[in-house]
C-alpha cells in the first residue's frame, strides 16, 4: 500500500454486551463500573485479544491517536445516561484537539444498550462522525453477539465482526477491519454494505464444536469470502439476553462496488439460516442429568486419587460448564443449582469457578486462613432463579485480592479487578468464591489459589462458550449443564415487550423476511 501522507488513526469507545434483564437484580452501569484505558494508557492493549488496532498502527507507521477506551468489567445492566454521556464526552473532547482524523476505529460490542438509547454504537458512530467530519471513516470489527440497524449501517464506513465463539480471533479481525478502512480512505476499494436481519433468537451456539449450527454458519461465510470481491461476510448470532427491537441475527456482506453480489450473497446466506431455524431448538440438558452423565463417566475414567503417577502425567479433568449463569452474558453468578447437585454426588477432586458471593468473602476473610466458618453459599442476588444458599461448614484455605490478567486465548492478556477472593474447602470440592463478577475464561482465578485444575476429576465453570477456547485443550471430556438463569439456553422464558416483529421460537407466526 503506497501513500502520500501519513495515516492518523483515532482509536477508542465503548465496549458493553447488556442483558436488560440484569438491571433490575445488579443495577445500571455507571461510569466507575466501567474499566478504563485513556489516551497514552491505550497503549498498553498492544498484545492483548483487544490491541488489533494498536498493533495494525504500529506495523504499518500509521499515526495513533488514542481517545478513551471504556470497556464493561462486572456489571452488565443498562448504559446509565450519565455514564454513556460522560464516555462521549471524554472521546469528542479529545478528537477536538486532534484534527484531522483519517479513520476512527471504533471500540465496540455491538450489543451495548443505554437507558434511553438502545443503539449504543449507531449514536456513538454518529456523534464521532459530527467530530470528524464527513470525509474520515468509521470502522470497527465487533463481538458476533451484536446487531445492526439502519443507523450503524449509515455511519460505519466499514462494520463487521468476529467469526469465531469463543471469540478467539478479535485481535486478527480488528487489524482486517482497519485495513479495510485505510483502503477506503485511500480510494483502492469501494465497499457496497447489505446487512439481513433475521428474526431468530439464537441461543449460544459455539463455533468450536463441530455439527453446532455456530460452526455451519461460519464455514459458510468462510466459503463465501473465497470470492475476491468478497470483501467479508459475517453473520451475528445476534444476543437473546435483552429486550430491545434489535432482537434477532444478522447477516453482514461486504463487497468491493458489487451490488449485486452483496445482495445476492446476503440473501442467500439469510434464508439458509432461516430455513435450518429448527436447530436453535437443540438445547442442553439440564444440571441434574449432566450431573448424572459425568458421574457414569467417573465411573469407567476412575478417580485421580487412585491413579499410579504414570497415569497421573495424562491425566485430563472432565470440565462442566454452568452455562445457564454465565456471568459474562449479565448473570449473577451466584447460583447454586450445579454446586448443590455435585455436593450430593460421591466423593472425588473438584474445583468450582467461581460463585459470586460479597458476603462470604468478607466472612473467611475476617476469619482468617486456616479456619472453618459456617456458610450460607450463594444465591443471593438472583433470588428468583438462583436456588438456594448452600448451608455448610467450609475451609478457609486462601485469600487472594482477585485481580487477574487472562491467560487463556479468550480475550488474553486483558486484566479484570473481581475484588477479593477466597478457595473455600467444601468437602473435596475447591470452591473460589469471589466478590466481583467474573466468567471462566481460563483458569486464572483458580491458580491464583494454587489449584491446578490437571489435578482435578472434575472442573465446574461458569460460562456458555468462552471456557472453550482454553478448556479444549486440557480436557477431552466437555459437558454442558442448563441452569435456570439470566443466560439460560431456553430463550421462551424471557419477555420481550419491545419487539415490533414476530420472532422465533417465541412466536408461531414469525417468518422471514420480516413483515
Amino acid at each position: 500500500m503506497i501513500t502520500s501522507k501519513k495515516i492518523r488513526v483515532a482509536v477508542g469507545g465503548l465496549l458493553h454486551e447488556t442483558n436488560t434483564y440484569a438491571t433490575e437484580l445488579t443495577g445500571p452501569t455507571n461510569l466507575e463500573d466501567l474499566v478504563v484505558y485513556s489516551k497514552e494508557e491505550m497503549l498498553k492493549l498492544k498484545g492483548t485479544a483487544m490491541g488489533g488496532p494498536i498493533e495494525e498502527c504500529l506495523e504499518n507507521g500509521w499515526e495513533i491517536v488514542p481517545t478513551v477506551f471504556r470497556h464493561v468489567n462486572t456489571t452488565f445492566g443498562m448504559v446509565s445516561d450519565e455514564a454513556y454521556a460522560s464516555v462521549k464526552e471524554e472521546i469528542i473532547s479529545i478528537l477536538a484537539n486532534e484534527k484531522p482524523i483519517d479513520i476512527f476505529y471504533l471500540m465496540i460490542h455491538g450489543a451495548g444498550v443505554v437507558l434511553n438509547t438502545a443503539d449504543l454504537e449507531g449514536d456513538l458512530a454518529k456523534s464521532i462522525r459530527e467530530a470528524i467530519g464527513p470525509k474520515a471513516k468509521i470502522v470497527s470489527s465487533t463481538d458476533l453477539h451484536g446487531k445492526v440497524t439502519d443507523l450503524i449501517a449509515k455511519e460505519y464506513d466499514f462494520y463487521t465482526t468476529c467469526k469465531e465463539y469463543a471469540h478467539v480471533d478479535l485481535n486478527p479481525c480488528a487489524k482486517d477491519a482497519l485495513r479495510h478502512g485505510v483502503q477506503i480512505f485511500l480510494g483502492e476499494i469501494t465497499p457496497i454494505f447489505r446487512y439481513k436481519k433475521i428474526p431468530i433468537l439464537l441461543p449460544p451456539s459455539t463455533t468450536m464444536l463441530e455439527g453446532a449450527f455456530g460452526a455451519q454458519i461460519k464455514e459458510k461465510c468462510l466459503q463465501y469470502e473465497l470470492n475476491e470481491k468478497v470483501l467479508n461476510c459475517s453473520v451475528m448470532h445476534g444476543f437473546p439476553y435483552q429486550d430491545t427491537d434489535f432482537c434477532g441475527m444478522y447477516v453482514l456482506v461486504t463487497t468491493n462496488n458489487d451490488s449485486e453480489l452483496a445482495e445476492s450473497i446476503s440473501d442467500e446466506l439469510a434464508q439458509w439460516i432461516w430455513d435450518n431455524r429448527e436447530q436453535t431448538l437443540k438445547l442442553p440438558p439440564s444440571v441434574k442429568e449432566t450431573v448424572a452423565e459425568v458421574f457414569e463417566l467417573l465411573d469407567k475414567k476412575g478417580i485421580y486419587s487412585t491413579f499410579t503417577a504414570e497415569q497421573r502425567k495424562v491425566h485430563k479433568p472432565i470440565v462442566i460448564a454452568d452455562i445457564g449463569d454465565n456471568p459474562g452474558g449479565g448473570c449473577t453468578g451466584d447460583t447454586t443449582h450445579l454446586l448443590r447437585e455435585i455436593m450430593l454426588q460421591k466423593a472425588c477432586k473438584i474445583a468450582f469457578f467461581n460463585i459470586r458471593d460479597e458476603e462470604t468473602v468478607n466472612q473467611a476473610i475476617a476469619s482468617g486462613v486456616g479456619t472453618t466458618i459456617d456458610v450460607q453459599l450463594g444465591a443471593k442476588l438472583d433470588k428468583l432463579r438462583g436456588g438456594a444458599p448452600i448451608v455448610c461448614k467450609a475451609y478457609v484455605k486462601s485469600i487472594s485480592d482477585g485481580i487477574e490478567t487472562i491467560r487463556g486465548p479468550m480475550v488474553h492478556g486483558m486484566t479484570f479487578n473481581l475484588g477479593p477472593s477466597v478457595r473455600l474447602i467444601i468437602g473435596e470440592i475447591d470452591v473460589i468464591v469471589q466478590k466481583g463478577l467474573g466468567q471462566a475464561l481460563d483458569d486464572v482465578t483458580g491458580r491464583a489459589h494454587g489449584v491446578i485444575v490437571e489435578e482435578y476429576d472434575i472442573v465446574c465453570v461458569k460460562s456458555s462458550a468462552h471456557f472453550r477456547a482454553f478448556y479444549k485443550e486440557i480436557s477431552d471430556d466437555i459437558f454442558m449443564a442448563d441452569s435456570p438463569g439470566l443466560t439460560t439456553t431456553d430463550v421462551c422464558v424471557f419477555e420481550h415487550k419491545n419487539l415490533s416483529y414476530p420472532i422465533f421460537p417465541l412466536h408461531d407466526n414469525a417468518s422471514y423476511p420480516i413483515a
